[in-house]
């Protein structure tokens, strides 16, 4: 990568900040002669975020877990310090408790910190039992001088504070969402040529950075702080509006660039017209009311709810074939859903302009995974990080290797640790950190060797080590995830190897035992996440792929029955799931290309990715919908809404053939067949005919709508489905599954 791709002033500063930190706490825990004075230095590494809030919460999360940890062994110590297995047993269950909790926890980097601390001052202890408060008081007191270093720099130099950053990235993205919706109204509106916009990618990840921002931002302000459910509800509400939007777009690609595209003049209009004013409703919400001179938001998005009473009227005023009714009166619905959910995105601006919280029946609680996905999703990973640390206690007390056992056992711990807390098995972090803690220990050698012998005082060697550790430490701040791991392994290193200490020495012998301690440990725990779960990513894709296929067969399975109490909670568990795991493919597609597959070039990766968030797109829109049918219906629901089987078969047409598609993933040559929807098409769509001339007689009930809206979101699964076959059978899934070597 050229160097001139990387520069980033943004880097540059964080970078200034954490060589100044780490400089600054070298001096302190120098000065104050504090055994083993690194772990300071590694704070500031680990510690140094661009916020302040964040470097703060971070911050805590490292205080607790360290208190917990050193106070937790010495209750061990006092009971085991006598029987050396017990303890090793005993550390060992901490270890796995610490690195499951890191996934179970929104503490997750204090239980890291519990772990990392337990396996230090225990291994120290065993070498001086009488020491071991000694120990735990200085290991405690040298990682908080590393929290205090860190918020001072942060602090007083360009303090960077998440609540202005919050406020400005929550209206770039009201300004962008309000772009998209603008472009897609002109797209749709008569006259126009072109192809319906899909959102940018930065318009998509904007809950999740605004998420990441208002962590900080509830540590900076006590206002965030207090309406801080508020706020996440503005981002839940930020994040629904687009999945309505990318909903609403998929019914008008099935209207406008479907098999039977139909469309008129009248429907673009209406349409087009209905996102304009939603665009100029967005836009009131984004620009400050005093100096806004557009429409009111309620004003703007009255004018949508107008349009929408034209489109339900039937503007265009001709006879369309059944299918057609149908998408169109989902389209109608999709539209109706993002009104509502602009509708409470205005609620929530203006509750926060007010200083007031939205009412608590509004925010919506966070749903907790099942029992079954948390131990899926943490327990290898824990037993893993058990197995690695008792194997290298067994290693050094039986075979006295490494030189510093306590050093290689805590890099165990360490990249599991890091592995755990990124949970993107496929981005390899500890392989990454390992790389760049051997070229670390390769770069600091010439320092430790022939330039600190000749230094005359921490002046001089401050100096040295700035000029030292800033490229290392600009270049972790500048590249992207995974990418800079490289640079965190070469930065904690070169803060570890030059052995800084109140009486300092150089030895060759010592300079190499401690680099090969770390190595050893970090070679240990790569091959224990190798073994038990290391993949290549094109097969961490298959997996991926497949979880999140068996989610959507489960999800259309317990959702069947619309009448269950738990209805909405269940829906948006798998909501929660989906995203998780999409989230997780996303990440891994841009890893699966190979150069020796040149058939699964990255354009059919990236359709296989595009056909999987259009289908989880319309499949939610459809359960949104299906949610809905009590409001839709009115109070004599049975009586209402014609009775009818529409949903059942089309229910089990769908499992069907994600069950095909189960079957592709596991039988590469197994071609997908599609023969369950085929034959539920002509049954379908007899049965909408019957509901649609239902809604055409001179009584009508008023749940036929209701139907013919829901059967045009199972028509626009269906061909969800068909477009996701497609995209596999365009994957050579055998080439995949054949070695390299």
């Amino acid at each position: 990568m050229p160097i001139a791709r990387t520069w980033n002033p943004a880097a540059a500063l964080n970078a200034l900040k954490t060589t100044l930190g780490v400089t600054l706490a070298w001096g302190i825990v120098l000065w104050q002669q504090l055994p083993d004075p690194f772990l300071a230095p590694i704070a500031v590494l680990f510690l140094q975020t661009p916020y302040l809030g964040a470097s703060l919460q971070k911050g805590l999360m490292r205080v607790l877990g360290t208190l917990a940890g050193a106070l937790l062994v010495l209750v061990l110590l006092a009971f085991l310090i006598q029987d050396r297995w017990a303890l090793i047993g005993a550390l060992s269950l901490v270890v796995a408790v610490s690195i499951y909790m890191i996934r179970n926890s929104r503490y997750g980097y204090a239980w890291f910190m519990l772990a990392v601390t337990a396996v230090i001052i225990a291994g120290d202890a065993s070498l001086e039992p009488s020491m071991a408060f000694a120990k735990a008081v200085s290991r405690s007191t040298e990682a908080l001088v590393g929290i205090l270093v860190v918020l001072v720099i942060n602090g007083l130099l360009w303090p960077r504070t998440g609540g202005a950053i919050y406020n400005r990235a929550y209206r770039d993205a009201l300004a962008g969402l309000a772009e998209q919706m603008r472009r897609l109204g002109e797209a749709v509106s008569p006259g126009a040529d072109g192809r319906l916009p899909q959102p940018p990618k930065a318009l998509r990840g904007a809950p999740v950075q605004l998420r990441e921002i208002l962590a900080a931002a509830a540590l900076d302000s006590g206002g965030f702080r207090r309406l801080r459910r508020t706020y996440e509800a503005q981002i839940d509400g930020l994040a629904a509006v687009l999945g309505s939007l990318m909903a609403f777009g998929e019914n008008l690609r099935l209207a406008a660039e479907g098999e039977r595209a139909f469309l008129s003049a009248p429907h673009r209009r209406v349409l087009g017209r209905a996102l304009l004013d939603l665009a100029a409703a967005v836009e009131g919400i984004e620009k400050d009311p005093g100096t806004f001179t557009g429409p009111s938001p309620a004003h703007a998005i009255g004018a949508a709810r107008q349009c929408l009473g034209r489109l339900a009227a039937d503007p265009g005023h001709e006879a369309q074939a059944v299918a057609e009714s149908a998408v169109l009166h989902a389209t109608a619905f999709a539209l109706k859903g993002l009104i509502m959910r602009v509708e409470g995105l205005a609620d929530a601006a203006a509750a926060l302009a007010a200083g007031r919280s939205l009412p608590a029946s509004v925010l919506a609680a966070e749903v907790r995974p099942l029992l079954r996905e948390r131990m899926a999703r943490a327990l290898p990973n824990a037993l893993i990080a058990a197995a690695g640390f008792w194997l290298m206690a067994l290693l050094w007390i039986e075979l006295q290797w490494p030189p510093f056992g306590v050093i290689g056992a805590t890099m165990v711990v360490v990249v599991i640790g890091v592995e755990t807390l990124a949970n993107v098995p496929v981005h390899r972090r500890a392989r990454r950190l390992a790389i760049g803690g051997v070229a670390g220990a390769l770069l600091t050698a010439p320092v430790y060797f022939a330039v600190m012998p000749q230094l005359d005082g921490f002046f001089a060697l401050s100096l040295v080590l700035f000029v030292f550790y800033y490229p290392i430490l600009y270049f972790f701040h500048a590249l992207p995830q995974p990418r800079n791991l490289f640079f965190l392994g070469a930065g904690l290193m070169a803060i570890l190897m030059v052995q800084l200490e109140p009486a300092q020495t150089y030895s060759a012998a010592g300079y190499l035992g401690l680099a090969l301690s770390i190595l050893t440990g970090f070679v240990v725990g790569i091959v224990l996440l190798g073994i038990f779960g290391g993949r290549a990513p094109r097969e961490h894709l298959r997996r991926t792929l497949k979880d999140l296929i068996g989610t959507l067969d489960r999800a259309l399975g317990e959702l069947a029955d619309r009448n269950r109490s738990d209805f909405a909670e269940t829906l948006a568990r798998y909501e929660q799931r989906l995203r998780a795991e999409l989230q997780s493919l996303a990440e891994i597609v841009p890893m699966a290309d190979a150069a020796h597959t040149p058939a699964n070039d990255r354009e059919r990766i990236d359709a296989l990715l595009e056909a999987v968030e259009t289908l989880l797109i319309r499949v939610g829109a459809l359960q949104r919908a299906r949610a809905r049918w009590r409001e839709e219906c009115g109070a004599d629901r049975e009586n209402n809404c014609p009775r009818t089987d529409f949903g059942r078969h089309w229910r089990e047409a769908f499992q069907v053939t994600l069950r095909e598609l189960l079957r592709k993933l596991d039988q590469p040559r197994h071609p997908v067949s599609l023969d369950a929807l085929d034959a539920n098409r002509d049954a379908a769509l007899s049965e909408v005919a019957r509901v649609d001339a239902l809604r055409r007689g001179s009584d009508p009930p008023p749940g036929a709508v209701y139907i013919l809206g829901i059967a045009g979101h199972y028509i626009g699964v269906a061909r969800g489905l068909r477009t996701l076959a497609g995209a596999l059978d365009a994957i050579d899934w055998e080439a995949w599954r054949v070695p390299r070597f």
